[in-house]
């Protein structure tokens, strides 16, 4: 009787006890991780944009080269939802990141080494080289783990691009990558 007691108090246990799972943030966010989970999401103009649909490539890829210019990164995200609505989102630093150690902050700026690019159906294109746009915000990389190859952060800024007409708003960015 004894052992049937003790079965029945294990067994309800596990039935009525739950696994904690990783989850998104309740605007639908990707947690922010720090263990090279593949995933970048945020807030665009106060809507969930995050990498989804097929574009024809990766809807997420990263290049991390620490051969040039003393370390590049760029992450380059696509969001396809129907072949009217397509959108792309990228971000990077053109230089120094080997001289870095997280956590490290860099401002998104005209000829700083952090940038944005940003492009929609409309063939609205904001892209960091591009002298009539208005850029402003930041990256901050909170993990750089060379030996494991995770690089995680956040970001955030305002683009404007005077023949767009919009401002593009990004609040809450989160990237989490192995390269």
């Amino acid at each position: 009787m004894k052992n049937l007691i003790t079965a029945t108090l294990i067994l309800t246990l596990f039935t009525f006890s739950k696994c904690e799972k990783e989850k998104a943030d309740t605007n639908g966010l990707p947690a922010a991780t720090q263990e090279g989970k593949n995933t970048l999401g945020f807030l665009l103009n106060g809507q969930l944009w995050k990498p989804e649909g097929f574009s024809g490539v990766g809807n997420l890829s990263i290049d991390y080269d620490q051969g040039i210019n003393n370390g590049t990164l760029g992450i380059i995200a696509y969001r396809t939802l129907s072949s009217s609505d397509k959108t792309q989102f990228g971000l990077g630093i053109t230089d120094s990141v080997n001289l870095k150690n997280a956590p490290f902050t860099l401002n998104v700026r005209k000829k700083s080494l952090a940038n944005f690019l940003y492009s929609n159906k409309n063939y609205c294109d904001i892209v960091h080289s591009d002298t009539t746009i208005y850029e402003d915000g930041s990256i901050t990389i909170t993990k750089l783990d060379r030996s494991k190859r995770i690089i995680s952060g956040t970001f955030e800024g305002v683009l404007y691009r005077q023949l767009c007409g919009d401002t593009i708003k990004i609040t809450q960015g989160r990237f989490d990558m192995k390269y």
